[in-house]
């Protein structure tokens, strides 16, 4: 069985070097525009119009760019929680009121400050997360510190994955720990399986 899960690993390392030479070379007028492309449908979607309280990544400049979703969440007077990251792979959805709220953390990303308090998932109505690569049915590789797959369980509301189109794998190696995501969705829009 050992063999077995290091071929895993080993596949998800291969991926995972693949999607960050990919997503290096995308440059940030392109990360924009998915972002952007992506945004548009998702706001046109009853998902996002019926969730009151939406969780959503701060993009990195390698990331489809979520700018237009936290700023159009705060200015539709959604409740808007980003990503707090803690030890050992936690992670907390923490509600902010601007993006001026937003401090740089480690691994380069943008976060809420420490004294803010957090919100349990179960509250989240929405959840907007990353991937390096996803498949069509919802798997996701992340960045492989696990956060997601331990956050996501203490979720009960619809999650959706940003993936550019140029990432999206017809299948992904996986492990019993990873979860799936309800929806995929593209610059071309949501993917449906099949």
């Amino acid at each position: 069985m050992e063999h077995h899960s290091d071929l895993i690993t080993t596949r998800k390392a291969d991926l995972r070097a693949q999607a960050r030479a990919l997503l290096g070379q995308a440059g940030p007028e392109r990360t924009s525009a998915w972002g952007l492309a992506m945004a548009e449908t998702l706001t046109k979607s009853e998902l996002w119009k019926q969730a009151g309280v939406v969780f959503c990544f701060v993009s990195t400049s390698r990331e489809p760019s979520t700018r237009p979703l936290l700023e159009l969440a705060l200015a539709q007077g959604k409740t808007l929680c980003v990503p707090r990251t803690g030890p050992e792979g936690f992670m907390e959805a923490v509600p902010i009121t601007g993006l001026e709220q937003l401090a740089p953390a480690r691994f380069g990303l943008l976060e809420p400050a420490p004294g803010l308090p957090a919100l349990d998932p179960g509250q989240l109505d929405l959840v907007i997360a990353p991937c390096l690569m996803a498949a069509p049915d919802g798997l996701r590789l992340g960045q492989g510190g696990g956060y997601y797959d331990r956050f996501l369980p203490r979720c009960r509301c619809p999650v959706v994955l940003l993936c550019p189109a140029a990432l999206v794998e017809r299948e992904l190696p996986t492990e019993a720990h990873d979860r799936r995501a309800d929806f995929v969705l593209t610059e071309q829009g949501f993917l449906s399986e099949g």
